[in-house]
């Protein structure tokens, strides 16, 4: 088998996965082996804070080039965690305008351009106006959180509106409900769910050491 279709393999799997276990068709057990409580219905509200975000004005050339991370929409949603921004704004930029400094561990959703693009905060930063970011509070696991609005996309699109662009608002997000387990389940289901990701990544990893010395080698043949 190629590492190529070991990948999208990988990737199939761990989509069936997250449909079934926030369907409630797969469940864990505890460490006594005995079944969790069922799930109970919340809002986003009442599980993160959210905060939108914004952009200094770039006619004033000492709010950016800083050291705080900036993020766009087109940054997140490719890995599972963010640590580095393309662009910094400074703590002037950050006090002058709508950004907001978020914590390691906010979940970034973007909430328009490609609305439900999502990662995890992995050290402190800030975002434009394109997100919607959650807090998690710590009752709730931001990673089970993480993964369970992977199958909140559709919804998320459902409840965008706008004439120009389509966009979803803070309060749409916010009252989106969804049904949660104990933290207890949803840390197992949390790492249960990583487990997968690390393996996705090491074949991906695999897969660009493998085309590097391809590329490698074939500029020395034809050198």
């Amino acid at each position: 088998m190629s590492i190529e279709k070991k990948r999208d393999l990988w990737k199939t799997y761990k989509k069936g996965i997250i449909y079934q276990i926030f369907n409630q068709k797969l469940r864990f057990k505890d460490e006594n082996g005995q079944n969790f409580p069922n799930w109970n219905e919340k809002s986003l509200f009442s599980i993160a804070d959210i905060y939108g975000g914004g952009t200094p004005s770039t006619e004033k050339s000492d709010y950016w080039n800083g050291s705080i991370n900036w993020f766009t929409p087109s940054e997140v949603g490719k890995d599972k965690y963010v640590d580095s921004s393309n662009r910094k704004i400074s703590e002037n930029g950050l006090k002058n305008s709508s950004a907001k400094l978020l914590p390691p561990g906010t979940i970034l959703i973007s909430s328009r351009a490609t609305i439900g693009q999502m990662s995890i905060l992995k050290s402190e930063g800030s975002t434009n106006q394109g997100f919607q970011s959650l807090i998690v509070n710590e009752n709730h696991s931001n990673e089970f959180i993480y993964y369970l609005c992977h199958i909140l996309k559709r919804e998320l699109i459902h409840r965008a509106s706008g004439s120009t662009f389509l966009e979803i608002s803070k309060n749409e997000v916010g009252n989106i409900k969804i049904k949660v387990p104990t933290l207890s389940e949803q840390i197992i289901i949390a790492n249960f769910l990583s487990s997968i990701d690390v393996k996705i990544e090491k074949i991906v990893k695999e897969l660009e050491i493998i085309r590097e010395f391809k590329k490698g080698l074939l500029q020395q043949i034809f050198c």
